[in-house]
């Protein structure tokens, strides 16, 4: 099945489509896949500055505080306190007013060290507690037994998240006296980072998420409190990107945590805008493309319809008008003069045609009574010669020649060689009837095997006899020469010429003859000069000349220039 091709209109917006529209959003796709890879890279840089950040500012601090608790050991007064009650069974009641003092005064001291320090607790071997700041954490066995395993080490415990919202980090220690290496008590300071509540990450602390991990890859904390206590995925990264520092301090280790709709909010959204942008850009650009297309195409559809319907009847149609002064106006205005032109010539070839074959009955009609003449004459010739008349014989004889030439053959086209054959019989005929007109025939060699039309030359030697000489009344000379003519640019023509001695015209009679002879007549019958002269113009198409110059009583000259012709050419016109 062969398809349909696509039109000139569809092809015209298909290929706007392909060299304007897609490269347009193909450019717009790859410049913002180009952003948000660089946005990816600028958020993982950014993403890696707060968490590395953040983690050095918790190492520095847990450091930092982590030297405070060292700080009561080297006061020898509080040592001596926590020394002489090491047995204390009475609770905090055992310790007298001004040791009270003196230990809430070191609280007091450590409390005002830092505004980030929340609390701090100091706690005897018999489990009394001094406390100040705010109540964080009971005393309790749990986290006194397992700093006293340290034997005077820091311990430093996980984050812990309290119900008014704030996050609290703690580090405790076994005060150990220097002086008699006793452990005396244990002392636990709980502190704030701020690192988790700067302004600067406003939008990481309501989108993103700051996890601290053990070295097992539990959540010990979350900023958001959705994921403690679980062990971390690395691989599934829920569409978030992530870094970690490493904490060598206390061995956690920091991951921040942020989704990338987040990073991609704004450029998503614009991506969404410009795409919408360019939706109602092709839209709106295809309509426009469609219209001026149609304007352009139409005109062009209906010229070939034309153009197909003339092609089917002859170029029978009529013109057609578009009111436009560009290129496809011109086309138009072109196409109509085509067709007029086209309906001319169709015009002169049937008129030709029609001359042609008026022209050719007209010749044979001619032929049809000297068929009679012609069988009459021969039996002259055979009675003439029972009676010894040789004259009249060779008359007759000579008559049968013309007859046989000129209804023997149905051959438009003879070689020059037979028709100036030809010629010379009819000379010798006008020489029995007019004895004292004299004839001079002269022919090139070069063009015998030349083609001619039929009887060209014999009408006009017949005119200049019967209206050149014969009104003259005494002797004259036809003069006849059939020749080679070069043109300038080298080309061979067929020169004949026709010359007598006899009456003459005026100029006036010369133009008058020659016009009667350019305008076609109805002829009655007869192959005269007028039929010649047509049967000159339908055989070459105008490419003749004809010339005709006479004085008065000097004579008359007729000049005949044709196209060569040869045997092999094809002459069917």
């Amino acid at each position: 099945m062969i398809r349909k091709p696509l039109s000139f209109q569809h092809r015209l917006m298909l290929v706007i489509l392909l060299t304007v529209l897609l490269p347009s959003v193909l450019i717009n796709f790859l410049t913002f896949s180009t952003i948000k890879t660089q946005m990816q890279k600028d958020a993982i840089t950014w993403l890696k500055g707060i968490t590395n950040n953040s983690g050095r500012t918790m190492d520095s601090y847990i450091q930092l505080v982590t030297g405070i608790t060292k700080n009561p050991e080297y006061d020898s007064t509080l040592m001596s306190i926590f020394e002489r009650h090491r047995f204390n069974k009475h609770g905090l009641y055992g310790y007298p007013y001004d040791e009270r003092v003196q230990i809430n005064g070191w609280l007091s001291m450590l409390r005002e060290m830092d505004d980030n320090i929340y609390a701090v607790n100091f706690v005897d071997l018999n489990g009394n507690r001094f406390h100040l700041g705010k109540d964080y954490v009971e005393a309790n066995k749990d986290w006194i037994d397992r700093t006293s395993e340290l034997n005077g080490g820091s311990l430093v415990w996980p984050p812990v998240k309290l119900a008014d919202g704030e996050t609290v980090f703690s580090v405790t220690r076994t005060i150990i006296n220097p002086n008699t290496f006793h452990v005396t008590a244990t002392i636990q300071l709980a502190f704030q980072l701020n690192f988790l509540t700067q302004e600067d990450n406003e939008n990481f602390l309501q989108e993103g998420d700051l996890l601290i991990l053990d070295k097992t890859d539990r959540v010990i904390f979350d900023l958001n409190g959705k994921r403690t206590g679980e062990r971390m995925d690395w691989n599934n990264r829920e569409q978030q990107f992530h870094v970690s520092y490493d904490s060598a301090l206390t061995g956690w280790k920091l991951v921040g945590m942020v989704p990338e709709h987040l990073l991609f909010q704004k450029v998503d959204q614009l991506r969404k805008w410009i795409l919408l942008a360019n939706i109602v850009f092709i839209l709106l650009t295809m309509v426009i493309v469609y219209l001026l297309s149609y304007r352009i195409t139409r005109p062009l559809w209906k010229l070939s319809k034309i153009m197909q319907q003339a092609s089917k009847t002859n170029f029978i149609i009529d013109t057609i008008s578009f009111k436009r002064k560009d290129e496809i106006g011109m086309i138009s205005n072109s196409f109509n003069l085509m067709v007029r032109r086209i309906h001319n010539l169709i015009d002169t070839v049937t008129d030709t045609e029609r001359r042609r074959k008026k022209s050719e009955i007209e010749a044979l009609q001619s032929q049809i009574n000297p068929h009679f003449l012609y069988n009459t004459l021969s039996a002259i010739t055979m009675q003439a010669e029972l009676d010894e008349n040789y004259k009249i014989s060779d008359m007759s004889s000579l008559l049968g020649k013309l007859l046989r030439y000129s209804i023997g053959s149905q051959e438009e086209w003879v070689e020059v060689r037979q028709e100036c054959d030809y010629i010379r019989t009819y000379i010798r005929i006008m020489q029995f009837r007019f004895p004292l007109i004299q004839f001079d025939l002269q022919i090139d060699e070069s063009v015998n095997n030349w083609l001619v039309i039929r009887l060209l030359i014999q009408p006009i030697v017949e005119n200049a006899i019967i209206h050149g000489i014969v009104p003259k009344g005494k002797e004259g000379l036809v003069n006849i020469h059939v020749g080679e003519k070069l043109t300038e640019s080298g080309d061979s023509r067929l020169f004949i010429s026709v010359k007598d001695s006899g009456v003459g015209m005026d100029q006036q009679t010369v133009d008058a003859t020659m016009v009667k002879l350019r305008e076609y007549e109805d002829q009655s019958g007869g192959i005269g000069l007028q039929n010649v002269y047509n049967r000159i113009a339908l055989s070459y198409e105008g490419d003749f000349e004809f010339t005709l110059e006479s004085k008065e009583g000097i004579g008359t000259s007729f000049y005949i220039e044709i196209p060569r012709r040869l045997r092999n050419e094809n002459h069917d016109r």
